[in-house]
C-alpha cells in the first residue's frame, strides 16, 4: 500500500496550503502567530478564525483579520498574526480557519495558550501508539473448584504454553510447584465458597449467620432449651432444707445420663433480686415427716373413701407435720393393677393458715393405741390417759386453682412433700479470663480474643479503631431456660452470670439479645453461637485464635457505642450451665441418683421425679428457620420508604455507579435528597438529572419531594517525592507517574488511579494503593514521601496517613487539571535519575 505523507505533498504544492503550528508570541498570551506549511497566499480567501475547546473558558474570541497588516512571510512559509482579547485556560484548544486554498486536513490545529509556561516535561509530541495485540488466552476450566481439577487445569495450561516440558513425575520441581499452587487454590476456593454461602439465608451453614439473617426480618430462631422437672426427696430425720444447685442424675430413654440441678435457674440460685451474688444458695423447706408415702389420708366414713374431682381439701392422719403456707404436696394414688401408672397431682396449700388452712383436730368416736412420742402423732391426748386415745387428723386445704382433676381412691392414696423444682444442666464455676494480659496474681489466666470491631478509625488521627473483645466458653452447649412467667414473656434466657472481679466487689454485666439495644456506657454483653480455638502463639507470645465452628458459645462485648468496652485491666469470672435439648425430657421416675459427694453430707436418702420433665427442645433447624422466616424481603417492592429504598431505585439506572439518600425537613414537607455518583464522570447532565427525578417520583411516598443535588467532592492536593533509577530521565519518570495518577484513561486502556469510577461515596484513599500505583510507573526506584492536604480545609501539607477517610456523602477527587485547580492537584518531585 502506498504511504501517504500529506504534509510532504503540501510542502511542494503551489495551489494549496495548510496550518503547521501556532506560536504564542507574547507573555500576555494575546498574540498568536499561525505558521503555514508553504508560501501559497491566502489573503482575502479565509473566514474569521475560531478558537474552541476550553474547559472553563469554552471559546476565545479572535479579532477580525486585516489582510494588509496581519500577513507576513518568513522564508518559504506564510504567517498569520491573530489577536485575542484574553487568553484561554490550561486546556487544549483548537484553531480552525476555512479557505478554498487550505487543505481540509490541515485547516485546523490544536495548541495551548500556556505553551510559554515553564515545564520540566519533554515538549516533543508523543506519537500515538496502537494498543498491543492481545495474546491468545488458552482454554481455562472455570468450573475447577478443588485440588484435582485445579491440578488438571494447570497441566493443560502448561501443555499449551510450554509444550517442551513433558515431565509429570511427582518428584519433579515443576510438578511440585504446580501441586502447591493447586492446594493453595483449593483452600482459597473453599474459603470463597464459605464466605459466599454465609451471605444468604438460603445457603448459610453457620448458626450465627442463620440467626443474624433471620433477625433482619424480625424472626428469632429458637435456641436449644433445657427442661424443667419437679423432684421429690426422701431425707433423714433432722433435715429441714434442701439447697438449690444440688445435682441429680436421670436417664433418657436411650440410657444417656441427664443431669438436673435443684432450683429455678442459675441467676435465682446465685444472685438476689438486685443482681448481687448471694453468700449461700437459697433452699427449699424439707422434713422427714414429708417423705414419699409418709402422709396417709384420713376419712370419717367409708362413704368418703373416694376423693372426688374438683376437691380442694382433705384430711390426713396425724398431728405435728408442721405444714408451711404455700407448701407443695404430692397426692399420689396407686393404680388397681401394677401395670398402670399411678395418678399424681401437685397441690399448693393456702397461705391463710387458721382460716381454711391446715387445722389439727381429733376424731373422738374412734380410737387407736398410742404411738410414738415423736411426730407425727397419730392420737390425741386422752383424759384420763389409757392405752388408746382418739385418732388425730389434720385438715388440709389448697388453692382453688389446684382443684383435683380426677377422682382418688383414698385407700390407695398417700401424700408427700419435699418437692423441689430442678432444671437441666451442669454448672461450670470459677472460669476466669482477662481482657488484655494475665494478672500477676494468676499468670495462667486466659486472655480474651481480640478482633477488629465494626467501627472505623477516626479520620485524620492516629487513634486506632476500637477492638472487639470475645471469649469462648470452655464448655458447651450453653443451657437456655424458658421463664415460668406469663406466656408473652416465655422467651428463653441464657444460664450465665458474668462478673467483673478486678475492682473489689464483683460487678455484674448484663446479657442482651442484641447489642444494638444497648446504651453507650452500659455494662452488657451478648452471646454468639461460635467457638474460637487457639492455633498457636504470635511473636509477642500472645495466643492466636481462629474461628472453629458453631459448636460452642462466645461472649461478645460492646464497641463503645452499643455497650461499654471493658477496660484493659479487667478480669472476669463467668459462671454458666451447660446442657439442654429434647433429651432432657425424661420420663417420670427416671431420676435415680443424687450427687454422691453431697448426698451423705446433706443427709439425703433418695430423689425421684413424679412427673416427666418438660420444656426441653433442640434448637430450631436451619430448614425450619428458612421456612418460617418472613418472606417479604424476597419480593421486589416498587416503592421507596426508607433511604435505602431510594438508593436502590437510583442504582437501577445504568449511569449511576452508587447513590446516597438523606431526608430533610424543608419547611412544609420532607424532601428526599438523592445524590448519584455518575459512572465515567463527575458531573450530572440535565437529561440524567431529569431521568433520575422521574424515576424517584414513581417510587416515592405521597407528601414527599424528590431532589437530585450534585455529589459533594473532597479535592486533594498531593505532593509526591520519588527516587528515580540511575538510567531513567527525570522528565520521563515524572510523565509516567502523572500518567498513572491521572483522572482519565491511560494509553493501554487502564483507568488512572484518580479516575472518577475508582472512588464513590465514603470510599477512603488508601496510601498503600497510591504508592503501588506510583511504584508501577517505569523508572521509579522507590517512593520517598507522600504529603497531602484537603483543599479548602487546611493550608499546609502534612504526611499522608495510611487511610484518608471521608464522610458517607463525600467523594474523593484529584483531577490535576490546571484549568480547575479547585478539583485537586498533583506535584511530583524526582530525585536521582538523569
Amino acid at each position: 500500500m502506498e504511504i501517504k505523507d500529506r504534509k510532504a505533498r503540501l510542502l511542494e504544492s503551489l495551489l494549496f496550503n495548510g496550518i503547521d503550528f501556532v506560536e504564542i508570541a507574547n507573555d500576555s498570551q494575546t498574540w498568536l502567530r499561525v505558521h503555514f506549511l508553504n508560501s501559497v497566499q491566502l489573503s482575502g480567501t479565509i473566514s474569521t478564525p475560531t478558537i474552541t475547546g476550553g474547559e472553563t473558558i469554552r471559546t476565545v474570541s479572535v479579532s477580525p483579520v486585516n489582510d494588509n497588516t496581519d500577513w507576513q512571510t518568513d522564508g518559504n512559509s506564510l504567517i498569520l498574526n491573530l489577536t485575542v482579547a484574553s487568553p484561554g485556560d490550561f486546556s487544549i484548544y483548537r484553531l480552525s480557519i476555512s479557505s478554498n486554498k487550505l487543505d481540509p486536513f490541515f485547516q485546523e490545529v490544536t495548541f495551548s495558550f500556556k505553551a510559554r509556561c515553564p515545564s520540566s516535561l519533554d515538549c516533543r509530541l508523543v506519537t500515538p501508539q496502537c494498543p498491543a495485540e492481545e495474546q491468545d488466552i488458552p482454554p481455562i476450566d472455570y468450573l475447577a473448584k478443588d485440588f484435582l481439577s485445579f491440578r488438571q487445569a494447570l497441566l493443560d495450561f502448561s501443555a499449551l504454553r510450554y509444550p517442551e516440558w513433558q515431565e509429570r513425575s511427582e518428584a519433579d520441581v515443576g510438578v511440585m510447584f504446580l501441586e502447591a499452587l493447586s492446594a493453595l487454590a483449593d483452600d482459597l476456593s473453599y474459603t470463597q465458597d464459605r464466605i459466599a454461602a454465609e451471605a444468604s439465608l438460603d445457603t448459610a451453614t453457620q448458626r450465627r449467620s442463620l440467626v443474624r439473617h433471620a433477625r433482619m426480618v424480625d424472626y428469632e430462631p429458637r435456641c436449644a432449651t433445657a427442661s424443667r422437672v419437679m423432684l421429690q426427696f426422701d431425707v433423714d430425720q433432722g433435715v429441714n432444707s434442701i439447697a438449690h444447685g444440688l445435682a441429680v442424675t436421670g436417664a433418657a430413654p436411650d440410657g444417656t445420663p441427664v443431669v438436673f440441678e435443684t432450683g429455678e435457674g442459675l441467676l435465682q440460685t446465685l444472685t438476689d433480686a438486685t443482681g448481687r451474688r448471694l453468700s449461700s444458695p437459697p433452699t427449699s423447706i424439707a422434713s422427714s415427716l414429708w417423705n414419699a408415702g409418709a402422709i396417709k389420708p384420713y376419712w370419717f366414713d367409708d362413704s368418703e373413701r373416694c376423693l372426688k374431682a374438683g376437691a380442694t381439701s382433705m384430711k390426713v392422719l396425724g398431728h405435728g407435720f408442721n405444714f408451711q403456707p404455700n407448701q407443695l404436696l404430692l397426692i399420689e394414688t396407686k393404680a388397681q393393677t401394677s401395670a398402670d401408672p399411678p395418678i399424681r397431682q401437685i397441690v399448693q396449700l393456702t397461705d391463710n393458715f387458721g382460716i381454711g388452712g391446715p387445722v389439727e383436730d381429733c376424731d373422738f368416736l374412734f380410737s387407736q393405741p398410742i404411738g410414738s412420742s415423736r411426730p407425727p402423732f397419730m392420737t390425741c391426748n386422752a383424759s384420763p390417759p389409757g392405752p388408746t386415745a382418739p385418732v388425730a387428723f389434720t385438715y388440709l386445704r389448697w388453692r382453688d386453682a389446684d382443684k383435683l382433676l380426677v377422682d382418688h381412691d383414698l385407700t390407695r392414696t398417700t401424700l408427700g412433700g419435699n418437692l423441689v423444682p430442678a432444671t437441666q444442666g451442669i454448672t461450670v464455676t470459677d472460669e476466669r479470663f482477662a481482657m488484655v494480659s494475665a494478672s500477676p496474681e494468676d499468670p495462667t489466666i486466659p486472655v480474651a480474643i481480640v478482633r477488629t470491631g465494626p467501627r472505623e478509625a477516626v479520620a485524620d488521627t492516629d487513634v486506632p479503631p476500637p477492638w472487639q473483645y470475645l471469649y469462648s466458653l470452655k464448655k458447651a452447649p450453653l443451657a437456655w431456660l424458658v421463664p415460668t412467667g406469663p406466656a408473652a414473656d416465655r422467651i428463653p434466657l441464657p444460664e450465665i452470670l458474668l462478673e467483673q472481679t478486678d475492682g473489689g466487689l464483683p460487678a455484674k454485666w448484663d446479657w442482651l439479645r442484641r447489642l444494638l439495644d444497648a446504651e453507650q456506657f452500659a455494662n452488657v454483653f451478648t452471646l454468639d453461637k461460635a467457638r474460637y480455638l487457639p492455633i498457636g502463639r504470635n511473636s509477642d507470645d500472645s495466643v492466636q485464635y481462629e474461628y472453629d465452628s458453631d459448636a460452642g458459645d462466645t461472649i461478645r462485648f460492646g464497641d463503645g457505642i452499643f455497650g461499654e468496652i471493658p477496660p484493659d485491666t479487667a478480669v472476669f469470672r463467668v459462671t454458666y450451665r451447660v446442657g439442654g435439648g429434647a433429651i432432657g425430657n425424661i420420663a417420670a421416675d427416671a431420676v435415680w441418683q443424687i450427687d454422691p459427694a453431697i448426698s451423705a453430707k446433706a443427709k439425703l436418702r433418695s430423689a425421684t421425679n413424679p412427673f416427666p420433665a418438660s420444656g426441653g427442645a433442640d434448637e430450631e433447624t436451619a430448614e425450619r428457620v428458612r421456612r418460617l422466616a418472613p418472606q417479604a424481603f424476597r419480593t421486589l417492592q416498587n416503592r421507596a420508604v426508607i433511604p435505602k429504598d431510594y438508593q436502590n431505585a437510583a442504582e437501577k439506572l445504568p449511569w449511576v455507579q452508587r447513590a446516597g439518600t438523606v431526608f430533610r425537613w424543608t419547611g412544609s414537607w420532607l424532601t428526599v435528597f438523592t445524590t448519584p455518583d455518575p459512572l465515567h464522570s463527575e458531573r450530572i447532565t440535565i437529561d440524567q438529572r431529569k431521568e433520575l427525578i422521574d424515576l424517584l417520583n414513581r417510587y416515592r411516598m405521597a407528601g414527599y419531594e424528590s431532589y437530585v443535588p450534585e455529589p459533594q467532592y473532597v479535592s486533594l492536593d498531593i505532593e509526591v517525592q520519588v527516587c528515580a533509577l540511575p538510567d531513567a530521565f527525570q522528565g520521563d519518570v515524572q510523565a509516567a507517574i502523572l500518567g498513572r495518577l491521572n483522572s482519565s484513561s491511560v494509553v493501554n486502556g487502564q483507568r488512572g488511579f484518580f479516575n472518577p469510577d475508582n472512588f464513590s461515596f465514603g470510599v477512603p484513599l488508601e496510601r498503600s494503593n497510591l504508592e503501588s500505583a506510583i511504584q508501577s510507573a517505569p523508572g521509579v526506584a522507590g517512593v520517598l514521601c507522600v504529603r497531602y492536604r484537603v483543599r479548602g480545609r487546611t493550608q499546609g501539607m502534612t504526611e499522608m496517613p495510611d487511610s484518608v477517610a471521608v464522610a458517607a456523602d463525600q467523594i474523593i477527587r484529584c483531577d490535576n487539571d490546571p484549568s480547575v485547580p479547585e478539583h485537586g492537584s498533583i506535584k511530583v518531585s524526582i530525585l536521582g535519575g538523569k
